[in-house]
């Protein structure tokens, strides 16, 4: 993924470079306006003593190190008439604004979640189980095509702002326009503009900005205002001096490539650093007598100075905002420049957090007779009146009045309304509306859901901005292993993000042992959900027999079922309903007797009614935590065609959990049974054990590490198993497993006859294209040693 991302910032630099130059301010007649008033403001003020302007530039990470310089700029009592930032510098510079003390911005820059801030990452108790599985299945998944309703309100929304197109919106209906232009602008459209949307920064602003977010000009906050940002249409600064802050915070510092542009009044705002990172000639137009500059540039990088992520983006941003920032350099009447070699945008880490606000501090304090020069000149006249500050939405609950929902269609709306539950005058905390907007997220109906707090004071409106995503999805799966050696699994789901109505997945396995299903499913609110699936299965275990199972399989399967599901629950997957298998065992043969099974069934047609449940609360798919997953079903086979049978029941569940020791180890017990309750039951149905995934060869595959392929076992099997993992570095496990398996034909003769042992030891690397492991193995059914290597997903 880091190399599609440093490969699309490319073609961004590649595109966005060709305006050379940067040019005035996107909206020349409002920027001087707004300059006027600021040079009225700043002429009072001057009336008594000097103006002061704080500059502060972008920098990613090593924008903390700013406040360490506002620590020393407080400390010495300088009073700070306006604020300029770029990128992280207009987040703090912001805060800074809003009346924040230097505390409080420690506090929050020490304390923050930046894995988290700088993602869209959802908890996993927020999605749904089905999609829990499908994110664990498929390594690559692609939403496209917007809702033709939906598509039409964008398109209607985007002409406001070009005049050229106003009447395009006339054109959108396929009736009207030509059906495969409008394909090709609606798959084209749907596709991502970021790595992520910045869901989760988004709405950390919206937290911290609250009393303020209201359209408004920056000069009404407690210190005026200023941040920059970049339009890709016009290719020119956008001046940030009035309108919307949580806009203004979360464009300035939209990192191209990694977060999707801010979309506003017919602009596409990327970071702010990439027109004019150090704003300090417009602090000086502005009527700053003084201005004090943190510039956290670094000298030019050689070729050892750049290697990773975060040197590329920076570089690449640094590249484009060079001629403006040459210009603006040497403005400043006090330069601080924090020594920063060695960190980079990215260095979110605490250890380097801490570090650069340390370093910011230094820089500051290096500066200290300019700048107790500057808070001599500035210690009498005139103070600015401060506004109430804005407040964190930290501890406090807050009354809210009213409830607005955006950029749904009105049927949706109605369903989230009745889902939320939100009242007039309810209170409400930070939790709590995080918890909201995860539900919302978590239908995967939307690319990102924010909040905003209109108001001044108590109670506020709440507004939630929800941009709706594309309802199709692709998927694709790759596997690599020593039994199938490569597998590839297909999706696609049409319907699949919608909130309600029919949805319609296929998918297909290609390997060695290759299947395809299709399943529809129809999505009622508050009710189980209708389901149909078809399937078809091919195994053939001969294809890559290398000597290590003693069961020889080929079979056919065509499998249909109507059930009904809770498929929108989270957690939990139940579902019942009616089955129909069609079987043709070609071939079957094993090196050992096995259970009461009939082999004289080997093409039929099984009828079955089942009840399946299964609750899945692990933090991690693969390499879990914390959490239990457990399941249990039961099946009747009842009728056949064109051959009869004797009924027969099936019984089977599993349970696994995770106890953590310590930091680094984790021992997870787990157990399977299943019991096939009945007289010659069709030996399609027998039980198996091997390998490391469940159902890989037959759906009734239980894993068994220690047999590799497959084994047959009797009626009535269980397994036991017990993992010690240890986390050797992040991303790094070694596990030690043993399972032990008992079979027999009836329960009272358990206890009879031999158990079954098996041990591995593996090593497992936790990879974006999945886990990566390799085992040793042996059991006393093969009497081998045996060695297995994966890399993928599992499916």
């Amino acid at each position: 993924m880091k190399k599609l991302l440093t490969f699309g910032l490319f073609l961004f630099l590649l595109c966005f470079s060709v305006s050379g130059r940067p040019r005035r301010g996107i909206d020349p007649k409002a920027d001087s306006l707004a300059v006027e008033r600021m040079r009225e403001r700043m002429a009072e003020i001057r009336q008594t003593r000097p103006t002061v302007a704080l500059v502060l530039s972008g920098g990613g990470a090593k924008g903390a190190a700013h406040v360490g310089v506002i620590r020393y700029i407080e400390e010495l009592g300088i009073p700070v008439d306006m604020v300029l930032g770029t990128s992280m510098g207009g987040l703090i510079g912001g805060l800074y604004s809003l009346g924040y003390s230097v505390e409080q911005m420690d506090s929050l820059v020490r304390n923050m979640d930046w894995n988290w801030a700088l993602s869209d990452r959802l908890s996993r108790k927020y999605i749904t189980y089905s999609d829990l599985k499908y994110k664990e299945k498929y390594l690559l998944s692609i939403p496209f095509f917007y809702e033709r309703d939906y598509y039409r309100m964008m398109r209607a929304d985007e002409n406001r702002f070009d005049p050229s197109h106003r009447h395009d919106i006339l054109h959108v209906g396929a009736d009207n326009e030509d059906g495969a232009d409008f394909l090709k602008k609606n798959f084209l459209g749907s596709l991502p503009s970021g790595y992520i949307y910045g869901q989760n920064v988004s709405n950390l602003i919206s937290s911290l900005t609250i009393g303020y977010q209201d359209p408004m000009s920056f000069q009404e906050f407690p210190i005026p205002f200023v941040c920059v940002a970049s339009d890709m249409v016009s290719g020119k600064a956008k001046i940030w001096h009035e309108g919307k802050i949580n806009d203004a915070m979360r464009s300035t510092m939209s990192i191209p490539g990694m977060f999707a542009p801010v979309r506003v009044d017919g602009m596409v705002l990327v970071d702010g650093g990439l027109r004019d990172n150090y704003p300090t000639a417009l602090a000086r137009e502005m009527g700053a007598d003084i201005i004090i500059g943190v510039d956290l540039s670094e000298t030019r990088r050689t070729y050892t100075d750049v290697n990773n992520i975060g040197d590329i983006i920076g570089q690449g941003i640094d590249m484009l905002g060079r001629d403006a920032f040459e210009r603006n350099v040497n403005i400043p009447d006090v330069k601080i420049r924090p020594q920063l070699r060695g960190f980079n945008m990215m260095s979110f880490d605490a250890e380097s957090i801490d570090t650069i606000m340390v370093r910011g501090l230094e820089a500051a304090q290096a500066q200290d007779s300019l700048l107790r020069e500057v808070a001599k000149r500035t210690s009498a006249g005139f103070v600015s009146p401060r506004k109430p500050s804005a407040f964190g939405f930290e501890t406090d609950s807050l009354v809210i009045a009213d409830v607005e929902i955006k950029g749904v269609l009105p049927r949706e709306g109605e369903l989230l309304d009745k889902r939320l539950n939100l009242k007039f005058g309810q209170k409400i905390s930070k939790e709590d509306l995080n918890d909201i907007v995860a539900k919302i997220y978590g239908t995967q109906s939307y690319d990102y859901v924010t909040y905003e707090l209109l108001g001044d004071s108590e109670p506020f409106k709440l507004v939630l901005n929800c941009r709706k995503g594309p309802i199709h999805q692709l998927g694709l799966g790759v596997r690599a292993d020593t039994e199938e050696i490569v597998s590839v699994l297909l999706n696609v789901g049409f319907n699949a993000h919608k909130l309600h109505g029919h949805i319609y997945d296929l998918s297909g396995k290609v390997s060695a042992n290759p299947y395809f299903q299709f399943h529809w499913s129809y999505d009622l609110p508050k009710m189980p959900t209708i389901n149909a699936k078809a399937s078809v299965r091919w195994t053939d275990l001969n294809m890559l027999n290398f000597g290590n199972n003693n069961l020889s399989l080929s079979y056919f399967c065509a499998k249909q079922e109507l059930f009904l599901s809770n498929i929108k629950w989270r957690q939990f997957d139940i579902k019942g309903g009616i089955r129909n298998e069609v079987f043709n065992v070609r071939n079957v043969k094993s090196s050992q007797i096995i259970g009461d099974y009939d082999f004289d069934q080997l093409t039929n047609d099984f009828v079955s009614l089942y009840l399946d449940a299964r609750t899945d609360t692990f933090d991690d798919g693969y390499f879990p935590t914390r959490g239990v997953n457990a399941g249990v079903s039961y099946n009747w086979t009842f009728a056949g065609f064109p051959h009869r049978f004797n009924n027969f029941h099936t019984l089977q569940a599993d349970a696994k959990t995770v106890l953590p020791i310590g930091d680094i180890f984790a021992f997870i017990p787990s157990f399977n049974f299943r019991f096939l309750f009945g007289e010659e039951i069709p030996v399609a149905y027998f039980n198996a054990i091997g390998g490391s995934l469940s159902g890989r060869y037959v759906d009734q595959q239980m894993p068994f590490l220690g047999v590799t392929n497959l084994s047959a076992m009797k009626n009535m099997l269980t397994i036991y198993r017990a993992d010690l993992r240890f986390t050797l570095a992040k991303n790094h496990y070694l596990t030690g497993t043993v399972n032990y398996a008992r079979d027999c034909d009836e329960l009272r003769n358990y206890a009879v006859g031999p158990g079954y042992f098996g041990a591995a030891l593996e090593y497992s690397f936790d990879t974006i294209f999945g886990p990566i492991s390799a085992n040793v193995h042996w059991s006393d059914i093969t009497r081998k040693v045996g060695f297995y290597l994966s890399a993928g997903y599992s499916f």
